[in-house]
């Protein structure tokens, strides 16, 4: 059976419709953060585009407001995935507004010829348009870990081709050598969406892993073997004040560490889990026997020291680094842990485990500003 045109405009709905729908439902009931959004509202833009066309193949002509629109759908949706790849590596801001300008810049062209869409000039502008997008997300996916995630790799191939071609076809439709099929550009466009509802919710279920789950968490907590924020803060105010009623001194060290949050993006939350439990290790290892351990949350480790010196806590620090230098995370993977640090010693501040904490705080703002 050979595929008219027409037909295939009408057929892809069905796909997009599926795939939209499933991604929608799986981002509200799973992970409805602001990355999916913009996710989301890529597809419900493809699925207009999808559902445009079927209207243009159904009645064989299209007003320039449908040409418009279409056009507009188009671009939009693809500048949305790179807001949402944005967001998923944690960026301060989604310039989704860029998308938009662009959708409305594409779609002003045909709305105001005299005659009549030029479809040339309005393939060429969308085709324009939504390739540069393309790119961009592609470009926004090989940043920091997410570049080695299986999932990740596959939608980067298949934004840098689909963002290449279509560019050629601007090109073509331009120059006005040739006038690209309805072949040419609908199918790569529901190719892409297609294996980018595959790939990024494959890509959110490893990220979000069990998220839902209080026992889950409780099972990580087990695995570090230090104490939890509130048991430390007791321990380090009995240890401290003890400390100082013997005339002493403690240090405290506060390491954070480096890019928890792309490593779960790129790996899944098992990953970050990992990095976790491996951090932990180290410092059990490598900080002394009587030291203090705790977890404060969000990959941060504190570690109460008894201090003779003031060169005690950059002594803790430089073994937690040389562990680090020498171990991978995991079996297998060739990636290593690294860390910011902050330290204080009661010489330079309060004997109270705040004022210390706060200190050490300030000095590893500095050094991650820095």
């Amino acid at each position: 059976m050979q595929l008219d045109p027409e037909t295939l405009l009408i057929v892809r709905v069905l796909p997009m419709a599926i795939v939209s729908a499933i991604f929608a439902t799986t981002a509200a009931m799973r992970h409805n953060d602001e990355a999916n959004r913009a996710w989301t509202a890529a597809f419900a833009a493809a699925l207009c585009v999808s559902g445009l066309d079927a209207i243009y193949a159904a009645d064989g002509a299209a007003p320039a407001v449908v040409v418009a629109a279409g056009d507009a759908s188009t671009v939009f949706a693809v500048g949305a995935m790179w807001s949402g790849a944005r967001l998923l590596h944690s960026r301060a801001r989604s310039n989704l507004w860029m998308a938009v300008v662009a959708g409305v810049l594409v779609a002003v062209p045909t709305l105001v010829q005299p005659t009549g869409p030029d479809l040339g000039l309005s393939t060429a502008l969308r085709a324009g348009a939504a390739g540069a997008f393309a790119w961009l997300t592609a470009t926004e996916l090989l940043r920091g870990p997410m570049r080695l995630n299986l999932n990740a790799r596959i939608l980067q191939l298949a934004y840098f081709a689909f963002g290449g071609w279509y560019i050629v076809l601007s090109a073509l439709s331009l120059s006005g050598v040739v006038r690209p099929s309805v072949f040419a550009t609908a199918l790569p466009f529901t190719a892409l969406f297609l294996v980018s509802g595959i790939c990024l919710s494959a890509l959110r279920v490893e990220q979000a892993g069990n998220w839902w789950s209080m026992s889950a968490e409780a099972r990580r907590r087990s695995k570090l073997r230090v104490l939890n924020a509130d048991a430390f803060r007791e321990d380090a105010a009995d240890r401290i004040q003890r400390a100082t009623l013997a005339g002493g001194h403690v240090a405290l060290v506060l390491a954070e560490i480096d890019d928890l949050d792309e490593l779960n993006s790129a790996f899944g939350r098992e990953a970050g889990d990992n990095a976790l439990v491996h951090f932990s290790g180290i410092l059990r290892s490598r900080v002394p026997a009587d030291a203090l351990l705790g977890h404060l949350g969000a990959g941060r480790f504190v570690v109460l020291v008894v201090a003779s010196s003031v060169d005690t806590p950059r002594t803790v620090v430089d073994a937690i680094r040389t562990g680090l230098t020498e171990s991978t995370v995991g079996e297998g993977m060739e990636l290593r842990t690294n860390a910011s640090f902050g330290t204080s010693h009661t010489v330079h501040s309060p004997a109270s485990f705040d004022s210390l904490l706060g200190r050490a705080d300030a000095e590893l703002a500095r050094v991650r500003k820095n």
